[in-house]
């Protein structure tokens, strides 16, 4: 039983790599997520889809990176969701209290190449980017 179980992976594995399906192919295709668990798949899909549809940079970021034939990923990841809770006297507070903070990183199958955070408030009225150089966020739509 050990022996024909053996040949039948041998077989397997090459006749898997010839027909392109690896395990190490690497997919380029967009891709949404959350690291907060509270957020349901309706509202990841409202939150990225707007902030696909009101800054268009971000798409047009991952066409010049993938220039010639470099594959690139575009992964939006929704890190936290709106904490009406949060501490008042902080001075960041309206950013935790009413925003989603997203994760926007571009990758090639080695490594990243880019990324940034926006911020997107719980009504869609306004979309802020994260600036390194002042260490701030600033209006984008």
């Amino acid at each position: 039983m050990k022996k024909s179980s053996m040949i039948c992976a041998a077989l397997l594995v090459p006749a898997l790599l010839l027909s392109g399906c690896s395990f190490f192919i690497f997919d380029d295709s967009d891709e949404m997520v959350t690291a907060d668990k509270t957020i349901s798949q309706d509202t990841l899909t409202k939150i990225t889809s707007h902030l696909l549809d009101k800054v268009p940079n971000i798409r047009a970021e991952k066409l010049k990176l993938a220039a010639g034939d470099t594959k690139v990923k575009l992964t939006l990841s929704i890190l936290s969701s709106p904490e009406p809770d949060f501490t008042k006297n902080d001075p960041d507070y309206r950013y935790h209290a009413f925003y989603y903070w997203v994760y926007v990183n571009y990758t090639t199958k080695d490594k990243l190449l880019k990324y940034n955070t926006y911020l997107v408030q719980k009504d869609l009225a306004e979309i802020l980017l994260y600036n390194t150089e002042t260490d701030d966020f600033v209006k984008v739509a």
